[in-house]
């Protein structure tokens, strides 16, 4: 089979020849449609360890059928289309069974990470990772779907719990999260201002439901949001880009009892720059805010997010398709921060 390897740590991606991966017992093979890509991969295989072993096939946005299954899988059959948990979980552990298994206590890395992943035509993974497709959506949909559509889902539900009328800051809007983030805070009944660097993108924002705008080339972040809510702050503010500055300005455009949710990370290893910035234990009192780390989603918030896309409820945002071949001249373009929305990768 075809696959984009990374033959080391923050090497460039090569096209080789590869035998389809063998299916263990608990295991299904995937012939895989589509992938997404995003930065969490561009970032994650510049970051010491969390790749455990070169050469490795990373890629853990995927759709696909199912072609194989292992002799105890129950859960899926030959012919199902499905998409992909990004975690590698024990399903055990107290928050494995309390639905929360992005902090399960034996987490053994990640899909792309920890075992080969979606940049191949064939991937062979956990079958209990693996989420139905529902008929109606497409395979780029749902491929995107199982992250930069989920975690939205998520992070306005259960961190931001966005409800009618709150204002709504995302930070980030115009990128593959972001451009999702701002249709699910607009489903939740939320007013959003939508923040971001660039005219293509604070655009894209606007297409996608934003109700204003904040061009962060203009300074003052959290200025600019006290001005469009009348002084008086946003409920929630969801930063997915996650430097010192939109951190500390999220934190400062914040009303009373607002929400922080950070969503993105900047490792020093990629950036060059800690990204730490600094609160005010007695403002965060005084004005009993919340910060919260969004980590991905559930499986069962996948399932529920590919429903939401088939009742045609929110979209898939995909400014970029790429051929497999491609896949490095993606991550280019992310690293660079030059597309709008989400790409992906159609593997034939």
């Amino acid at each position: 089979m075809k696959a984009m390897v990374l033959p080391s740590l923050g090497a460039r991606l090569e096209l080789r020849d590869a035998p389809v991966p063998k299916v263990g017992p608990t295991d299904a093979l995937v012939r895989v449609r589509a992938a997404g890509v995003g930065l969490t991969i561009v970032i994650m295989i510049e970051v010491p360890g969390r790749v455990t072993a070169f050469p490795r096939i990373p890629g853990h946005e995927l759709a696909g059928e199912v072609v194989g299954i292992g002799s105890e899988v129950t859960n899926v059959r030959p012919g199902d289309r499905v998409t992909c948990h990004f975690y590698l979980t024990c399903r055990a552990c107290a928050y494995c069974r309390s639905g929360r298994e992005t902090l399960c206590t034996a987490f053994r890395g990640y899909v792309g990470m920890a075992c080969d992943g979606a940049y191949a035509e064939y991937a062979a993974l956990p079958a209990l990772n693996l989420v139905r497709i529902p008929d109606g959506v497409t395979d780029i949909d749902a491929a995107v779907a199982a992250d930069a559509i989920a975690t939205p889902y998520h992070a306005c539900r259960e961190e931001a719990r966005i409800g009618p009328g709150d204002h709504v800051l995302v930070v980030g809007a115009g990128g593959g999260v972001g451009i999702h983030m701002v249709q699910m805070a607009k489903l939740c009944g939320g007013r959003v201002l939508a923040a971001d660097l660039g005219d293509a993108k604070l655009e894209a924002a606007k297409q996608a439901g934003a109700d204003d705008v904040i061009d962060v080339r203009q300074g003052n972040l959290a200025k600019q949001a006290l001005a469009l809510t009348d002084g008086r702050g946003v409920d929630a503010a969801i930063d997915i880009v996650a430097t010192t500055a939109t951190l500390e300005g999220s934190l400062a455009a914040l009303a009373r009892a607002g929400r922080l949710v950070i969503i993105g990370s900047r490792p020093r290893e990629v950036w060059g720059v800690a990204s730490t910035f600094t609160v005010d234990p007695q403002v965060v009192l005084n004005r009993m805010l919340e910060i919260h780390g969004s980590r991905y989603v559930t499986l069962a918030e996948i399932g529920q997010t590919l429903e939401l896309l088939r009742q045609q409820r929110i979209r898939a945002v995909v400014s970029r398709t790429f051929p497999l071949e491609a896949a490095q001249d993606a991550h280019d373009l992310i690293r660079a921060n030059a597309l709008v929305g989400r790409a992906a990768l159609a593997i034939a």
